[in-house]
């Protein structure tokens, strides 16, 4: 439809075009993407300064902390308010966080998706477009080129049936361990698609899931079944527990298994219907 009513201008409650308050409002959006853009600026200009800390004390080690990264978002989550979907949020610091973990080191994932398309969509909203994703053809492979490489992690499927978790119990794959499920910020009714593995300790934030590999166990004492194959039982754990706990100990005695691997875990995921 044809309209006389230009369309950068304002109308006034008289009917009077108000060009000024058009400019007025341009110009604060103006600031302020200059504003964010120095911000974006000197946060990689702190990366680089984390970077060289970082080898000070620990050269050589993996940079990513799954754990801080669980609870900037939640922190945002906590503060966040108007319109603006949550999840926009989420993905711009998601590529905020990789770009910073990019200019720190050489970070890439390698990525078995096993024909899922939901493993990749997860793994690419995760880390990003720009972040190195190398295809794996099997499990292992992507797990060897996590154990390899410090600033590598391996994205893998879980449910609808994988059994790739089980490769963890594997003596070559026992510096590895579960560090996040996917997707991080998800929908009421989603569940996890895939896990990401990798050399990098995770940390309590106070939210957690810790897994463990069950062989052999008579009975379940304690934990939830998530999946099994062969002999051996996916245990998921309520909580963070250290691998060194007590209760995987506990666990193994009281069930009469043959062995209880700790494999890691993960930061609980935000549940938007939790809202």
């Amino acid at each position: 439809m044809f309209s006389l009513i230009l369309p950068c201008a304002a109308i006034t409650k008289g009917g009077m075009i108000d060009e000024s308050e058009i400019r007025q409002i341009r110009a604060e959006i103006d600031a302020i993407d200059t504003n964010v853009h120095d911000q974006l600026v000197r946060r990689v200009e702190l990366a680089i300064q984390m970077a060289a800390a970082k080898d000070k004390v620990a050269a050589g080690q993996p940079r990513m902390r799954p754990g801080r990264e669980a609870a900037i978002l939640r922190s945002l989550l906590a503060r966040h308010a108007g319109p603006l979907e949550f999840p926009v949020v989420a993905r711009i610091w998601r590529e905020l966080i990789n770009a910073n973990l990019r200019v720190e080191g050489d970070f890439r994932v390698a990525l078995f998706a096993d024909g899922r398309e939901d493993v990749e969509r997860a793994a690419r909203s995760q880390f990003g477009d720009l972040t190195p994703c190398d295809p794996c053809d099997t499990a292992q492979e992507a797990l060897t080129a996590a154990a390899q490489q410090a600033d590598t992690l391996a994205v893998l499927p879980f449910g609808s049936g994988s059994d790739d978790w089980a490769l963890l119990a594997e003596e070559t794959n026992q510096t590895l361990g579960v560090i996040a499920a996917l997707p991080f910020v998800m929908n009421e009714g989603e569940v996890a698609s895939a896990l990401c593995i990798g050399t990098m300790d995770r940390e309590d934030t106070g939210q957690d899931t810790s897994l463990a590999i069950v062989e052999g166990a008579s009975k379940t004492s304690e934990g939830t079944v998530l999946a099994t194959t062969g002999n051996r039982q996916l245990r998921a754990i309520e909580g963070y527990v250290a691998a060194d706990a007590p209760l995987w100990r506990q666990i193994r005695e009281a069930e009469g298994a043959s062995a209880v691997l700790p494999i890691g875990g993960y930061a609980d995921p935000i549940i938007l219907g939790d809202m």
